[in-house]
């Protein structure tokens, strides 16, 4: 059935419904009791449509259909599959030890020693935190409960992530050094100075004599000497020279600012004259010359 046709369907259906309510009698079910029956809505459209037939109201046109119409089913709106992004496993950060071997230590430098122990290459680690500038990482063994400190350097491990953006960890306190005993050196005495002795004025070397005696018909003469003053050794010497000989004929070499000693003089004739000369010395180098004449003679 067309729009239209469905539109005055259902008006001519209305007013036959209404008409037939007010104004049929026959609508009303004769067998009912005093309180009459209501017929169902599917009856009175029967009935009004039969009656509609009789009396030529309903045209062909509006004759409803004998075949159902059939009800449009809603079609069903699939739900929508929520779209997201495909899981992935995650990777977990880890590091492989590529060298040799590394040391696992209990703090994030060589001063953490010795060694926890010495990790082999292939090693896997699980970091967890880093030191302050990021050169040593803790980590844990893989598989294991071991956890320590390693360098993060190049040529020691490789990781699948930046270790920087690790977290700060818990940096034991550095060990201190077992001191060693150094055994003291035994002191060995300074050699005390001596205190330099201030030198002493030194007295003035004066009055020289020398004196000399000889026996009446000797050539022997006996001489003694002296001085006073001067300090330290007084050496000197006594040079005898007979008068008028060009050079004396003995010189004595004496020790001492006084003393004596004896001289044999050679015989010049029965009477000849020997001259003595006494020159003295200090340490200061002050010098005293004197001189003494000795008449000699012997019986011709």
């Amino acid at each position: 059935m067309s729009g239209g046709n469905r539109i005055r369907y259902a008006v001519v259906l209305g007013v036959a419904l209404i008409l037939a309510a007010c104004n049929r009698p026959d609508l009303v079910d004769p067998t009912a009791t005093p309180t009459p029956r209501l017929l169902s809505l599917g009856e009175i459209e029967t009935r009004v449509v039969a009656t509609l037939r009789e009396e030529g109201r309903l045209t062909a046109e509006a004759r409803p259909s004998d075949t159902p119409v059939p009800t449009e089913e809603p079609t069903a709106t699939p739900s929508a599959t929520p779209e997201g992004p495909t899981s992935t496993p995650t990777e977990v950060p880890s590091c492989l030890v590529v060298s040799n071997a590394l040391n696992l230590r209990y703090g994030p430098g060589l001063t953490y020693s010795p060694p926890l122990q010495t990790l082999t290459s292939g090693t896997v680690l699980l970091p967890f935190a880093k030191n302050g500038d990021g050169s040593w990482i803790e980590v844990q063994l893989q598989g294991e409960s071991t956890t320590g400190w390693v360098s993060s350097a190049g040529q020691f491990v490789s990781c699948n992530f930046d270790p920087s953006g690790l977290p700060l960890g818990q940096i034991p306190p550095t060990p201190t050094p077992t001191k060693t005993l150094t055994p003291t050196p035994s002191l060995t005495p300074s050699p005390t100075d001596k205190p330099t002795p201030t030198p002493t004025a030194c007295p003035k070397f004066t009055n020289p004599f020398i004196r000399d005696s000889v026996s009446p018909g000797s050539t022997t003469v006996s001489l003694n000497w002296g001085s006073e003053g001067g300090c330290g050794a007084i050496t000197g010497t006594v040079t005898a020279t007979v008068k008028g000989d060009d050079s004396p004929y003995q010189i004595y070499s004496i020790k001492g600012g006084s003393g004596n000693l004896s001289d044999k003089s050679p015989i010049r004739g029965c009477s000849w004259t020997v001259i003595y000369v006494l020159t003295l010395k200090d340490s200061s180098g002050q010098t005293l010359t004197t001189s003494t004449s000795a008449s000699l003679s012997i019986v011709c």
